[in-house]
């Protein structure tokens, strides 16, 4: 296996990044960015895309791709019928990636937090999908109350995440918002061969 692109699959959760950093990373990488993921194995986009097609029945939902990188979740849900889907992510270059995939109606470059995005209304999306996005210096579980916020009642957050990356989904905001019955938890299994030989998790959370 070519030990650059292993590298960059490490790299992806150094410790310690600012955003700028982690956009400066994602620019860099852009341009080989799903060739190096089809080489890892990369089957988590599949998994997302499937966990929410099977709770989200609606083909006409309006869906929110949250660090949507080149596109390729929004490729496999486009693939099952979704046409209202909509791109945020932290880098202008891989977002025009994302763009010569045909598969979103709109691109949005912000970084995803505990502050309200300005070009996202609330109650604006059915559905919000997150794949291989918990990561140090990418999200944790602050972002849910701006999900809560952009989601529509019964909306769904859907998350495909690395067995490794658990902890920072799982964290006391999260744990408020689900005793408070703001957020319901509907799923949680193991999904084998995440990427390369490891394991990952499905999450789904309904907003109450």
């Amino acid at each position: 296996m070519n030990d650059a692109t292993v590298k960059r699959l490490l790299d992806i959760s150094t410790p310690g990044r600012t955003p700028a950093e982690v956009r400066r990373f994602y620019d860099k990488w852009g341009s080989d960015y799903d060739k190096d993921l089809e080489y890892l194995g990369w089957n988590a986009p599949s998994y997302a895309a499937e966990g929410l097609s099977k709770l989200m029945k609606d083909r006409h939902g309006r869906i929110l791709d949250c660090g949507a990188g080149t596109g390729l979740v929004g490729q496999q849900l486009n693939h099952m019928g979704y046409r209202d889907i909509e791109a945020i992510d932290l880098s202008q270059i891989l977002l025009n990636h994302a763009a010569e995939k045909c598969v979103y109606k709109k691109l949005i470059c912000a970084k995803v937090g505990t502050e309200p995005i300005e070009r996202i209304k609330e109650d604006t999306y059915d559905a919000i999908v997150c794949c291989g996005v918990f990561y140090d210096g990418h999200l944790d579980d602050a972002c849910f109350t701006e999900f809560v916020r952009i989601l529509k009642k019964d909306g769904i957050i859907c998350i495909a995440a690395h067995s490794n990356s658990l902890y920072r989904i799982e964290g006391p905001i999260l744990e408020s918002l689900l005793e408070k019955r703001i957020l319901q938890q509907v799923e949680k299994y193991q999904i084998n061969n995440f990427v390369l030989q490891d394991f990952g998790y499905f999450l789904a959370y309904r907003v109450v």
